[in-house]
This record gives structure tokens, C-alpha cells and sequence, in this order.
């Protein structure tokens, strides 16, 4: 008996992308869980074989998943967890955080498209479409990957052309809060060394936070996506050229977050990082109206919070086969990314003030790998050069009365980042069933910055065209005159040696033994008043098993692992007049992490297919302070928190996912595999200042129901889907900006719907 769906369900594996591609005939003969491949390594290795902690899942286990981006990844990823502002994903690792992505500010793990990074955080927050697999590496990956993979890197994979046949496939779905989403591809052999592939992807839909002011609802989707590749190949030669546009409109849920929620205050009602009494009023002066703070997914909004994200990349991906030993790789890639958010100055429903949040990015990224493949001795060798040229701009342009409180805020500030890195690591084969690993890497980065300051008035006091008395007719970035601020601009240079040493031991073909030491860095940067702040490092240390047992029927991969993170940054809020406040980064300390992480994936007969993952983690600052927001700590007036021995953002104790599959056999009318995913998390901070009980998210559950029907021939699929059964309101990130306004973000809500699928 063959089972199609079986092999669907072995995909669906939570933190285990298994038997994606396993024939059927190989499932009748013994249903065991093939071997997936992955370029951890920047070389095709067996999963089971990298001594590394990877999360890998194909098309087939992100699509059961319930994976079309990066918000629901940590959902089968033990040790991450996702929270976001506007498009910035911020992603947390293993007790690391990316609390802090505007400015000249990065990701702690490295986004990488098809073997390209992405500088900037909201890049991560793309649709994924025509996927052929994503890889999620935990620990710092210095050696291979260099800057901006401090706490691990996120690997996105797309299909590229087969010259096998012509193949094709649409899909659509549609969901709660009238989100409507269609992905196709088609690919066309053009001859037997050569192919194109388009693929697509839309979505559409209503604001999912309801704004009771005069702006329209929050969180609404217009984005339009594709990509055009081509594959050329001959005996010794591969070459794939891509070429992808992106396009997200719609109105926004937020640029520092989507919304408030009480201050922590004293029983004087004053404002206190250890308050023990709350306060859901809107702080800003002159709002009105009800500003629903502290009601999950409801606003009160004057402002149409528009959302404008457009990226252009263009990608050549060549390989050469020098010998069956050697062989080498270019990658050579351009991206423009433009990104443009307005906002509700006052959160509340009175008219006249509004932020605007710019960022463009052009990005020139070139590496070049020479791998070697001998019997004895692996070795991985190359080099890297980029240019980015960041600019990014904050601004504001409030006429609300009482008129003195005028203002027309704008600062932006130009950077232009060479980065330049020389890497090796080798493998060595002491013996048949130990292996040595070692890896060494120079980065060194140029940061030249300019910074800028605007006014809505030419130099005699007078309005710009556009500017006017009610706002503005367009944005301050095209408006506004500029001025360079020569004291605020400046040139940093940061530089820093990343290393890894391994050993590999085969207990037997089924268990592998592994440990490994490797450090890495995050970026330093500048701030926009030309302050530097220094590069962050992590030292880890990781010993793990992966593991096979019942004739490939259980696998079970456990990692324990202890991180050392220093020179941490944090945010600081600086007055700079007129009722304005800026954020400054700032170095702050250090965390300590300890931790376990175990997947397991058993296929007890031909039906069934159970999986689970886990992760503890002992996780608190050292040595780190971060600046008051609010006017009192513990009644006293102070700028300073002391935090050391405190839990950092999102870092839960633990963390539990659990997934089981069944495969009903429905004769000529196919078959049908209702699937259920459960997801625990302890409770967790959600802003780097921990003392105030607003920011804390407590535990919660997460339950995700699916029924999957197939057709007998496998190319058309039905499902239907509840995910958040419980409607769960997960706090994504706290911060604390002007007024002492605490303000957050939550999680997805509650979500149901359909989908189907048609391939030929």
C-alpha cells in the first residue's frame, strides 16, 4: 500500500523537514525518514551529519506548518522566538535578542536569500514563495557566514529552474479578516542545459486591529511579489540568475509598535520602572478621545498609517567543478531597498501630528568559495566584499494645539558600510569515525556617516511648498530642506577575528557525537548624533547528539549549549528639545545563557507521525545596565538601572511544540491527514528595561488544527485550518518612547481559513 500523504505528513515535522522527496515505493517498503540535505556548511551534507544545531524544513513542512514568512518560524524552531515592530522581524536566539534594529542597528541572526544577506531587519519580514527549503543555524556562525550572525543565521532557499520537465502549480487561499493570498510558478525547459522559472505571490486583506479613530484599520496587506530566474549549465559549469521584486503597501501595524499599554506608575501616579500601580491613559498632551490602550488588536487613530516597502534584487549565482575534487562558487548580487511607514504622532484621535520613518538601502555583495573534497580532508576557503549604502531618516511635523507646540523634527543620516572578510575552515578525518574541525575569519568594516537635519522653512522662517498649516502635502524626506551637521557626522572603523574548533564522532552509522567552540560579532555602529557605539561578541559552546534508532523510524538530536554575550547594546531616550525625544545606542553589558534543545520525530507505523520539540534555557544579564525611561526607580530619581541577574527579552525557560499526524486511506476519493500542532511558552520579558510588569508576557498556549485532503493522482490539495485556537494575545515588543508612553505590539490573533493547491 502506497501512502502519498503519509509521505506529506513526514513533512510535517515541526523542527525536522523528513521525507520530503521519499518516493512512494521507498514509504511502502519501510515508511523511514529520508535524508535531508542541506548547505549549513556552504557545502551538500546530510542533516544528520552537521555537527551543528540546524532547524531545516522544505516546501512541504513549511506549507504544514503553516509557514508563508517569518512569523510563525519560532513555532518549530526550539531556542527562537519572533516578535516584530512595523517590518522589523525581531528575532531572539538562544537568550540573544534584536530588541534593537533602527538606525545603524542589525539583526542578531543574518538573513541570507539564496546565499545573499540582507542588511536590514525588515528584509526578514518578506512573504516566502516558490521555497525549495529554510535552514535556521543556532550558535554564532562568525566562521562561515562573518558579521551580523552573532546569535545564528536564517537561510531562505528558493527553486531554481529544472530542465526535466514543464511543471507548474497555483495556489490560493483564503482567511480570517478578508486575507486573501495566491502563489503560482511555472517552469519551462528551454533544452536539457537549460531552463526559466517565474513565481509569484499576493496577498491582500483587511486591517486585523480595529481603529475606532478616523484613520483606517491597522495591519493591512497590498503586496505584490515575483521572481524571474534562469538556469545555464554545462558538464562543469552552473549558472542561475534571479531577478525579484517586492512590493508591500497597505496600511501598517505600527512603526515603534501598534499600540499602548499601561505605564507602571507609584501610588502618587508618577511614573516608576518598579511601579506596582498602572496607568492606561494616553500621556501626550492635548489627545482626545478613548486611546484603548491596553486592549489587545484596537486602536484609536487619526492618521492613515501608510506602509511602503519596495525591494529590487538581481542575483548570479555561478559554480565550476574544477576537478571531481575542486570547485568553487560566485555569488554576486544588487538590492535596492526603499521603505517608507506614517504614523500616529499622539496615538490618539486628534489631528495634526505625524512620524515618518524612512530607510533606503542599496546593497553590492560579492563571494567568491574554492571548496575541496578529499578523503581525509574537507576544506572551505573564500573571501567577501559589500558596500551598503544606508540612509534612513525619523521626522515629524506636529501643528496640534496649543500652536507653541509646534514642531518639525527631522533627522537623517546617510552611512555607507565596506565590508571586506577572508575565511577557512577545514574538516581533517583522524580516523573513520572522528573528525576535527577548525575555522578562522577576518572581517573588517568602514562606516562613513553623514547626518542631517530638517526644517519645513526655508532660512527665513517661511513654509516650504507642501507645508501646511494642517500638514503636509507629502513626506518630510522630499519636502524638508536639509542641512549637514558636520559635528554629528563622523568615520568609524571596526574590525574582529571570529574562530571555530569542532570534533565529530560516529558512536556508529546511526549516532553521531558532536562539540563545538566558535565565537562571533554584531556590527558596531553610529548613532545619529555621530556617537559610536561598539561591536557586540558571543563566545559558545555547544556538545550535541543526532541520532537514529528502529530502522530510521526515530530520530531523536539533542544540543546542550552555554553562550557568553558582551558589549551588548540598549537604547537610551535623549531630549533634544521641543518636546522631542531621540534613541541613542548605547553598549550596555552582557548575558549568560544556558541551555538544552531536543527534536524528536517517531513514526510509530504507516499512519502516524508524532514529533516534538524542546527547549530550556537559564538565561539573565550579567554585568548591564540600561537607561530609565520613566521619572522614578523604586521612588528615586535616576537615569540608571542596574538590571545584572535579571532575564533578558524573549527568553522563555521553556518552550514545548508538539505535533501529531494521522493518514486516513479514502480509496478512489484519495486520501485525507488531519494534523494537530500545540506550541507552550514559559513566560518573558518583551523589553530590555525588565522591571515594570506591563512589558512581561505571561505562559501561553498556542493550537493549530489541519485536514489535508489529497487527490488519488497527488496534484490537487484541499485543506481548511484554525491556528491560535486559543486567540491568544502575545505581546511581540515593548518599548518606552516620549511622555513615558509604553508602547507594544501583539502577535497575530486568532486566524481560520482554506487553501488549495493544483500542481501539474
Amino acid at each position: 500500500m502506497t501512502t502519498p500523504v503519509r509521505k506529506i505528513l513526514a513533512t510535517q515535522i515541526g523542527a525536522l523537514a523528513l521525507a520530503g522527496t521519499l518516493p512512494n515505493s521507498a514509504l511502502a517498503q519501510g515508511f523511514a525518514l529520508e535524508e535531508v540535505i542541506v548547505t549549513a556548511q556552504k557545502r551538500e551534507q546530510n542533516l544528520q551529519d552537521v555537527g551543528v544545531s540546524v532547524t531545516a524544513l522544505d516546501q512541504r513542512a513549511m506549507q504544514r506548518a503553516g509557514i508563508t514568512d517569518i512569523t510563525r518560524l519560532e513555532l518549530v524552531t526550539p531556542g527562537m522566538s519572533y516578535g516584530f515592530i512595523g517590518s522589523d522581524a525581531k528575532v531572539a536566539m538562544r537568550g540573544a535578542n534584536s530588541n534593537n534594529t533602527f538606525g545603524d542597528n542589525s539583526s542578531i541572526a543574518g538573513f541570507f536569500l539564496d546565499g545573499v544577506y540582507r542588511p536590514r531587519a525588515s528584509q526578514q519580514s518578506q512573504a516566502y514563495f516558490d521555497v525549495e527549503r529554510v535552514e535556521v543555524l543556532k550558535g554564532p556562525q562568525g566562521t562561515l557566514y562573518g558579521r551580523n550572525t552573532f546569535a545564528g543565521a536564517i537561510n531562505l532557499y528558493t527553486n531554481k529552474p529544472d530542465t526535466e520537465a514543464l511543471s507548474g502549480g497555483i495556489q490560493a487561499s483564503a482567511e480570517r479578516f478578508s486575507r486573501y493570498t495566491t502563489e503560482g510558478f511555472i517552469n519551462v525547459p528551454i533544452n536539457e542545459d537549460a531552463a526559466v522559472r517565474l513565481a509569484f505571490n499576493t496577498r491582500d486583506s483587511d486591517g486585523y486591529i480595529e481603529n475606532d479613530g478616523q484613520g483606517e484599520d491597522l495591519g493591512q496587506d497590498e503586496a505584490r511579489n515575483f521572481r524571474l530566474s534562469g538556469l545555464w549549465r554545462t558538464d562543469t559549469l552552473e549558472a542561475v540568475l534571479r531577478y525579484s521584486n517586492v512590493s508591500q503597501e497597505g496600511i501598517a501595524d505600527g512603526i515603534f509598535s501598534a499600540e499602548g499599554i499601561c505605564q507602571p506608575v507609584n501610588e502618587d501616579g508618577i511614573t516608576d520602572a518598579f511601579g506596582r500601580f498602572t496607568n492606561c491613559e494616553n500621556p501626550y498632551p492635548n489627545n482626545s478621545g478613548d486611546s484603548r490602550f491596553n486592549e489587545p488588536w484596537e486602536a484609536n487613530s487619526d492618521v492613515d498609517a501608510e506602509r511602503d516597502n519596495q525591494e529590487q534584487n538581481v542575483t548570479l549565482d555561478l559554480k565550476a567543478d574544477f576537478t571531481d575534487r575542486i570547485s568553487a562558487r560566485f555569488i554576486t548580487s544588487w538590492t535596492d531597498w526603499d521603505s517608507e511607514f506614517d504614523w500616529d504622532g499622539d496615538w490618539s484621535n486628534t489631528p495634526g501630528y505625524v512620524f515618518y520613518w524612512d530607510e533606503e538601502t542599496e546593497s553590492v555583495t560579492n563571494e567568491l568559495q574554492f571548496l575541496y573534497e578529499g578523503d581525509a580532508f574537507k576544506a572551505t576557503l573564500g573571501g567577501y566584499y559589500s558596500v551598503d549604502d544606508i540612509d534612513f531618516g525619523f521626522s515629524q511635523y506636529r501643528v496640534s494645539p496649543p500652536q507653541e507646540s509646534f514642531s518639525d523634527f527631522a533627522d537623517y543620516q546617510e552611512i555607507e558600510t565596506t565590508t571586506t572578510g577572508i575565511f577557512f575552515q577545514g574538516e581533517y578525518s583522524v580516523t573513520d569515525y572522528v573528525r576535527l574541525i577548525a575555522g578562522i575569519r577576518y572581517n573588517e568594516e568602514d562606516k562613513d556617516t553623514e547626518t542631517f537635519s530638517g526644517f519645513s522653512t526655508d532660512e527665513d522662517g517661511n513654509p516650504l511648498p507642501g507645508v501646511n498649516p494642517d500638514g503636509l502635502d507629502g513626506r518630510p524626506r522630499d519636502i524638508y530642506r536639509y542641512e549637514l551637521r558636520p559635528e554629528r557626522s563622523a568615520v568609524q572603523n571596526f574590525d574582529d577575528t571570529t574562530y571555530r574548533l569542532g570534533v565529530e564522532w560516529d558512536m556508529n552509522e546511526d549516532v553521531m557525537f558532536y562539540a563545538n567552540w566558535s565565537t562571533g560579532f554584531l556590527s558596531g555602529g553610529v548613532n545619529a548624533d555621530g556617537s559610536a557605539f561598539e561591536q557586540q561578541e558571543s563566545e559558545a559552546y555547544e556538545a550535541g547528539m543526532k541520532s537514529r534508532f528502529f530502522d530510521d523510524t526515530l530520530q531523536a538530536n539533542v544540543a546542550i549549549y552555554y553562550n557568553e554575550y558582551t558589549d551588548l547594546t540598549t537604547q537610551e531616550l535623549v531630549d533634544v528639545g521641543n518636546g522631542t525625544f531621540q534613541t541613542r545606542t548605547v553598549n550596555g553589558g552582557e548575558i549568560e545563557t544556558l541551555g538544552l534543545e531536543a527534536d524528536i520525530t517517531w513514526i510509530p507505523d504507516d499512519q502516524w507521525i508524532i514529533t516534538a520539540g524542546l527547549s530550556l534555557m537559564d538565561n539573565e544579564f550579567g554585568d548591564f545596565g540600561a537607561a530609565n525611561p520613566f521619572v522614578l526607580a523604586n521612588g528615586v530619581e535616576t537615569n540608571f538601572l542596574d538590571l545584572e541577574g535579571d532575564t533578558p527579552p524573549w527568553a522563555p525557560e521553556i518552550t514545548l511544540s508538539l505535533s501529531v499526524g494521522y493518514d486516513i486511506d479514502l480509496g478512489d476519493m484519495g486520501r485525507v491527514a488531519p494534523f494537530v500542532q500545540f506550541y507552550y511558552s514559559d513566560e518573558y520579558n518583551t523589553d530590555d528595561v525588565v522591571t515594570y510588569s506591563t512589558q512581561e508576557q505571561d505562559s501561553y498556549t498556542k493550537t493549530d488544527i489541519r485536514v489535508i485532503w489529497t487527490s488519488p493522482n497527488q496534484n490537487i490539495e484541499a485543506e481548511a485550518f484554525i491556528e491560535n485556537i486559543e486567540d491568544e494575545d502575545v505581546l511581540a515588543r515593548t518599548n518606552v518612547g516620549g511622555f513615558d508612553l509604553v508602547q507594544t505590539s501583539y502577535l497575530y490573533p486568532q486566524n481560520y481559513g482554506a487553501r488549495f493547491r493544483y500542481n501539474f
